[in-house]
């Protein structure tokens, strides 16, 4: 069984579950690959700092949005909100929820003010210039509304660069999957951990050289890849991979060039 909990100094780190999504290697490598099929995680991640319980990321939501039906499938015996309930938590217990970017697989539960009632959604100001461009049948392109409505009414908060959410919860805008993408350093103490989230979503993408069909910015994708996850290396930070199915808590070790992601297993 996978790990799902870590302690990072006086910070409690619990890997959440939003199921499996199955679709085309097509749809996330670009049309040249093969017609075979992946299955990706959806590991959104909830912080507890002092009073703060922070939620990073949030899944596909009750159902596909329609334009992705065919596309791709869920798998999943319970969604994010009974996972939540499972690890003692009531929706209303969280405070923030950060979403990375906009894609579908991470804002799915958050663009609704009745799922987490008394939490404050983040995201880039870039991130939502950047969706307003997308064409109308991109996933990004359905967050617009959802957000603008949320800022409006107050439980939305647009940021505009690095900001530090709660005390030891920091998000750094690292692009070139999207523009505006967030990730997340866990800190406190002289410890840390690392959200990437579709910097480095599972562990092939560790390998900087591998770039999405879907990245925006592929140049800019694999220079911060790089910068992150040398950084989180040097710092012996254990590592968060959204996409992993199973083995989604790792230590990062530089490898030809590359880098791999080392289990951190039951201990």
């Amino acid at each position: 069984m996978a790990r799902e909990t870590l302690k990072v100094g006086e910070i409690e780190v619990r890997v959440l579950d939003d199921g499996i999504f199955v679709t085309d290697a097509g749809n996330l490598f670009g049309p040249d690959a093969k017609r075979a099929k992946i299955k990706g995680g959806m590991h959104p991640v909830l912080v507890r700092s002092g009073d703060a319980l922070v939620l990073l990321d949030a899944g596909f939501g009750p159902e596909l949005p329609e334009m992705l039906v065919g596309r791709y499938e869920i798998r999943r015996e319970r969604g994010l909100v009974e996972d939540l309930e499972e690890a003692g938590y009531d929706p209303g217990d969280v405070t923030h929820l950060v979403l990375s970017h906009l894609d579908p697989d991470h804002v799915g539960w958050a663009l609704n003010s009745n799922s987490f009632p008394n939490a404050t959604v983040y995201a880039q100001e870039a991130a939502l210039e950047e969706a307003r461009k997308m064409p109308e049948k991109d996933g990004r392109r359905l967050a617009v509304s959802p957000v603008e409505n949320g800022v409006y009414e107050g439980w939305f908060e647009l940021l505009e660069g690095p900001s530090e959410i709660v005390e030891g919860v920091r998000v750094e805008v690292r692009s070139g999957h999207a523009e505006g993408h967030q990730i997340v350093w866990i800190e406190s103490g002289d410890e840390a951990a690392l959200y990437t989230a579709d910097l480095a979503p599972a562990k092939i993408w560790l390998n900087p050289d591998l770039i999405s069909g879907v990245d925006t910015d592929p140049e800019a994708a694999r220079k911060n890849r790089i910068e992150v996850l040398t950084e989180a290396e040097e710092r012996g930070a254990p590592v968060i991979l959204y996409h992993e199915p199973k083995d989604f808590l790792v230590r990062i070790q530089g490898k030809d060039g590359g880098f791999e992601g080392v289990s951190l297993g039951d201990a």
